[in-house]
């Protein structure tokens, strides 16, 4: 009999197992998102190229690349049907727009439907670019920088020339600038740009409500900072050819010196 129950117990643990197996490679079925990458390049010779997102989320990096072409690396994830995608390419305005949709994924409990682009360009290829939403980033370019988001973050990373950027909701961040000029404008969120070089000119406005924190090389500035909590670590003197103008509506201002 005891034989039995030990026979009857190892077979229960067995189907529990089974089972157990079962569900755990289930889960990993279903976590699982449908994945596609795809690489292509275009001639380029224009010291200038415009960039565009439209529909969907859309979320783009824009990298210093190889002289004579811009490569296009897009990575697509989605839920329940593929994106429809769409990169147009206009040679005679080196313009590039780029959509990616999927039914049903503007509403709120909508499929994942997303498309992750990665553009390199010339590093001394002055850029524009505008996104509708998601993810807008630049890095370690030689040249001016326009960048504009409706809704969503944007990073700026070792930029060399000015930089003006425009946000109606979202984080305006900025590293390792070395620019002239940096004019910088959010609806709501927060502005931080840190300088490697002393900046002529440097604007940066919140209209509603976030935090202004500025980087910036040791020297006699003129500022005008406005906020429900001002502190300004630089030296200020209203004849200075440097000048920094930095205020929010309902937020903190922060200027302060790198040594």
């Amino acid at each position: 009999m005891r034989a039995a129950w030990l026979a009857g117990g190892a077979v229960a643990t067995v189907i529990a197992l089974a089972v157990s197996t079962i569900g755990i490679w289930n889960g990993f079925a279903r976590a699982r998102v449908p994945t596609d990458f795809t690489s292509r390049s275009i001639p380029f010779a224009d010291g200038q190229v415009h960039i565009s997102t439209g529909r969907g989320q859309v979320n783009l990096d824009i990298v210093a690349g190889q002289a004579g072409e811009l490569r296009i690396d897009r990575e697509l994830h989605w839920s329940r049907e593929r994106p429809t995608v769409s990169e147009e390419w206009d040679a005679v305005t080196a313009t590039l727009r780029l959509d990616a949709v999927c039914p049903g994924s503007d509403q709120p409990d909508g499929p994942l439907c997303v498309a992750n682009y990665m553009l390199s360009v010339p590093p001394e290829t002055d850029v524009e670019a505008r996104t509708a939403g998601g993810r807008l980033s630049v890095d370690e370019l030689f040249s001016d920088v326009r960048v504009t988001s409706v809704a969503g973050d944007v990073r700026l990373n070792a930029i060399s020339g000015d930089v003006w950027a425009r946000t109606g909701t979202g984080d305006v961040e900025g590293s390792e600038l070395s620019g002239n000029t940096a004019d910088v404008e959010v609806g709501s969120g927060d502005v931080r740009l840190m300088f490697t070089a002393a900046p002529s000119e440097v604007k940066a406005v919140v209209r509603t409500s976030g935090d202004v924190a500025l980087d910036v090389p040791g020297g006699v500035y003129d500022v005008q900072a406005t906020g429900v909590n001002t502190t300004v670590g630089v030296r200020r003197n209203p004849a200075a050819k440097k000048k920094i103008v930095a205020g929010t509506s309902d937020g903190m201002v922060t200027i302060c010196c790198r040594r």
